[in-house]
């Protein structure tokens, strides 16, 4: 069997290559995130919803996507939307509604559990003191379950940005899709993917830092 030579001499050349690639990852990551954090919050409180059919359809949604791959929402929204509604979805837009709603349905598991972990005597003294379930869930509930449900978000974040690198399928051009292309172009595959994946481990690692550190400030703030 030959010893292969490893040489990493090349890839600071191509230092740009990895910049771009992991700026753009971040980039789809943040704002997927942020549409996930507001539809996970709409299905976790559809699913602690006291009306039986807003309960039923969040339940299933979630359970529904759940049980499904990633990739074939990607592919789905990309292929069959054009072909249902007429309407042209360009592919980071795809990548970014896929991800937003596979992300979703975590993160509302994640918020139905911090909204129950509150006392519900809160609840009821709000409703005495005239406050609606709306306000009672605004004013009291949901500012004290934030705080509870920030470390696990932050750790669903850093999934997010591996579950990214399904994008270049559809030829989004964030960092799987680049070095993708970089190892056709230099042939070079052990060392560029190698370096992909430091390249992926910085900011996962350093999330789930501050995740920890979040987590160990929370838990001392109770």
């Amino acid at each position: 069997m030959p010893k292969y030579t490893w040489d990493f001499a090349f890839v600071w050349e191509y230092r740009n290559v990895f910049i771009r690639g992991i700026l753009y990852t971040l980039e789809i990551s943040f704002l997927s995130m942020g549409l996930a954090i507001l539809f996970g919050l709409f299905l976790g409180l559809g699913r602690l919803s006291g009306k039986k059919p807003i309960r039923f359809s969040c339940s299933t949604a979630i359970e529904f996507i759940r049980e499904t791959p990633l990739l074939v929402h990607l592919l789905w929204i990309f292929y069959c939307i054009p072909v249902l509604t007429g309407l042209s979805v360009s592919a980071p837009l795809t990548a970014i509604i896929a991800l937003s709603i596979y992300t979703s349905v975590y993160l509302a598991e994640i918020f139905r559990a911090g909204i129950n972990s509150i006392e519900k005597g809160q609840i009821e003294v709000a409703r005495v003191l005239g406050m609606s379930y709306l306000q009672a869930m605004r004013r009291i509930v949901l500012p004290q379950a934030i705080r509870r449900v920030i470390p696990p978000m932050m750790n669903q974040f850093s999934a997010l940005i591996k579950y990214s690198s399904l994008a270049s399928y559809l030829a989004v051009y964030e960092l799987f899709k680049e070095i993708m292309n970089l190892s056709l172009m230099v042939f070079r595959p052990l060392e560029i993917y190698t370096t992909a994946a430091f390249v992926y481990f910085v900011p996962i690692f350093l999330f789930s830092m501050v995740s920890r550190k979040l987590e160990l400030i929370l838990s001392r703030s109770k």
